[in-house]
């Protein structure tokens, strides 16, 4: 359905936070989650998934770019670097910030509508309950990124505040990955309601591919052509156990007249 190539594209988000640490993979996310959103996957479904892509299409250069300044700080041009950097900054942060925000809105419709679709009602609060903390991890942000409030950066250090922010938005993107992935588990294709357990123990099969059948030996066809028989030949053994007793009925009735 999608929901698989959905969460592993979005744990790649987690890189977001993390940049600090020299982490910078979700330019990577963005075309998982495109694949995913796409509209012969979630995109056919509801409306939010479909505009959720349309987002994500914003949101693709933001990570080619993010990734070009982790290169050049791998190489050491520094000096570029910065220069980049400090040029583009703030305006990279509030269009980032500002399309993030608009992919996750429609992103949670999506996964809201969808779970009131097949009356999933913990789903349905668990989006809701992400919504409220994608207001306030924006909140936060802009608070940490572009108002100076003395009153607190005295009480707590800035790098402290931004730690504090960043590991939110870790919290954040797990729930939100923790939600689709109960997506995934529990939320299925129209007549797939009684299917069996999923393989490989419920994880998802990134890009949606089919595994193809191993050839089966021939002691296993020779056992299945062996079951189908026992089967036909119950089934034709019912039949004529039927038909029998129903023609001792029969006769039974012919002889008391």
């Amino acid at each position: 359905m999608g929901f698989g190539t959905l969460f592993v594209g979005y744990m790649l988000l987690l890189s977001i936070p993390l940049r600090s640490m020299g982490i910078c993979a979700e330019v990577l996310g963005y075309i998982v989650m495109l694949r995913a959103l796409s509209g012969d996957l979630l995109g056919q479904y509801q409306r939010g998934f479909a505009n959720a892509k349309r987002a994500c299409f914003v949101l693709l250069p933001f990570g080619i770019f993010s990734l070009g300044l982790q290169v050049l700080s791998w190489l050491g041009m520094d000096t570029l670097y910065n220069t980049v950097y400090n040029a583009t900054s703030l305006v990279y942060t509030v269009l980032l910030s500002a399309s993030l925000l608009l992919f996750h809105y429609y992103l949670l419709d999506g996964v809201e509508q969808q779970a009131r679709d097949v009356e999933l009602t913990d789903i349905v609060r668990q989006a809701m309950r992400n919504r409220i903390m994608t207001a306030v991890y924006f909140i936060l942000m802009i608070a940490v990124n572009f108002l100076d409030i003395p009153a607190v950066t005295d009480v707590i250090p800035y790098t402290s505040l931004v730690g504090v922010v960043s590991l939110f938005g870790v919290v954040w993107i797990v729930l939100n990955a923790k939600m689709i992935f109960n997506c995934y588990m529990w939320i299925c294709l129209p007549g797939d309601e009684d299917m069996p357990p999923r393989e490989g123990g419920g994880l998802p099969n990134l890009f949606n591919i089919k595994k193809k059948n191993k050839p089966k030996s021939a002691e296993e066809e020779e056992a299945e052509v062996e079951a189908e028989y026992r089967r036909r030949r119950e089934a034709y053994d019912a039949e004529m156990r039927a038909r029998q007793a129903a023609r001792t009925k029969k006769n039974k009735r012919g002889k008391k007249k």
